[in-house]
């Protein structure tokens, strides 16, 4: 698709400057295998899980967690969600912090014995890592499905994710705090930190004495696949950063936008995925039992996404699909691929009407956007 449209790709870029001024970014540099390049355009758009394009041009952004008091959400801050009324508890304090969600891996194993790698002993494992899981295995019997999250795929394959319930599972939490704001060599130590963290799970769950024997059994035939990312050995190169920075800009949407009010006049998508954080650190509530403070998922009904949300105060040529404008909170049901798939469409025609019209992004038409949008088979009305 890229090729039959034109586009010149350019791999291993990182953003490392932005000339912007009178209101617009006029040039970006970016480094890579060749050197510095400098890149001059009329509309720029900023997909990246990291907003080092938004940051880097001066647009207003936000990194962790808003205080529940700041927009009066149910979900804000510091919070401890109980699973039996999925409902916040009292322990959660709702104070603003820094934290962001944790981030893992997102593996695909397989138990077919030809495509299947064997989870080897890593570099640097020592099982007093995952003294936590221990614990929660001894606390009372456990099955697989208790400790990771196996999405079945075609082809004896399991997509695995993290298992929220689990005092110790995929995600490597509290580990990414440097992460969002960082530079690019520091981000490619802390995912080589989440892998080595990741692959150790893997081997204790298969080979810790500790591990119930019908656990480590269940456990057992499970290894990567040779036929995926086979040049990593089975491992993506791609961490899943499920919230980095957030744009703070034209309208800033927040858990109310997603649960009371739904309705946008500048709607561009509909999002429906419940509001779901992972956890952000592990809060002790006494020896032996801790719990995943962050984490929570509430449910919403259909919602329609405000053109707004794409939009930074500044600078007017910079639109923003991925890491858009919105709460912690809010960007919980907002982080989804379908949505970052939808609003990357909503991206790129804005853009194009920009240049059509010798405007910015600010300035394109919501309402021939929206007829262009629908005429392409996007829903933008969420049943009420």
């Amino acid at each position: 698709m890229v090729a039959a449209a034109g586009v010149e790709v350019g791999l291993r870029r990182s953003v490392a400057a932005a000339r912007a001024g009178e209101d617009r970014v006029a040039e970006v540099e970016v480094t890579g295998p060749h050197g510095a390049e400098r890149i001059a355009a009329s509309v720029f758009i900023d997909a990246s899980y990291e907003g080092d394009l938004l940051a880097a041009a001066g647009a207003e952004y936000r990194v962790g967690r808003e205080s529940r008091s700041e927009y009066g959400e149910e979900y804000a801050g510091h919070i401890l969600w109980d699973p039996n009324t999925a409902r916040p508890t009292e322990h959660g304090t709702g104070e603003a912090d820094h934290r962001v969600q944790a981030y893992c891996f997102r593996l695909t194993v397989t138990d077919e014995p030809a495509n299947r790698l064997p989870i080897e002993r890593p570099p640097g494992y020592h099982p007093a890592r995952y003294d936590l899981l221990s614990k929660y295995l001894a606390a009372a019997p456990r099955r697989l499905k208790d400790v990771l999250l196996l999405g079945r795929l075609p082809n004896n394959k399991w997509d695995v994710n993290n298992w929220g319930f689990c005092w110790q599972s995929m995600d490597f939490v509290e580990a990414n705090y440097d992460y969002p704001e960082t530079v690019w060599e520091r981000r490619r130590e802390i995912a080589e930190e989440h892998r080595l963290y990741q692959w150790g799970l893997l081997y204790f769950l298969q080979n810790d004495p500790s591990v119930p024997a019908d656990l480590r059994g269940e456990v057992a035939p499970l290894g990567l696949c040779r036929d995926e990312f086979a040049d990593r050995d089975g491992w993506p190169e791609q961490l899943y950063v499920r919230e980095a920075r957030r744009l703070v800009g034209e309208h800033v949407f927040t858990e109310h936008d997603a649960r009371r009010d739904r309705r946008k006049p500048d709607s561009i998508a509909v999002g429906s995925f419940p509001m779901d954080s992972h956890a952000t650190q592990w809060y002790r509530l006494g020896q032996p039992t801790a719990a995943p403070e962050g984490f929570f998922m509430c449910s919403v009904r259909p919602y329609e996404i405000p053109y707004r949300c794409l939009l930074p105060k500044s600078p007017r040529n910079l639109l923003v699909p991925v890491c858009l404008s919105a709460t912690h909170a809010g960007y919980g049901t907002l982080r989804m691929e379908p949505v970052m798939m939808n609003l990357g469409m909503v991206c790129g025609l804005a853009a194009s009407l920009a240049i059509g019209d010798r405007t910015d992004a600010h300035g394109v038409s919501v309402e021939v956007l929206q007829r262009l949008l629908e005429k392409a088979g996007q829903v933008l009305r969420a049943p009420l």
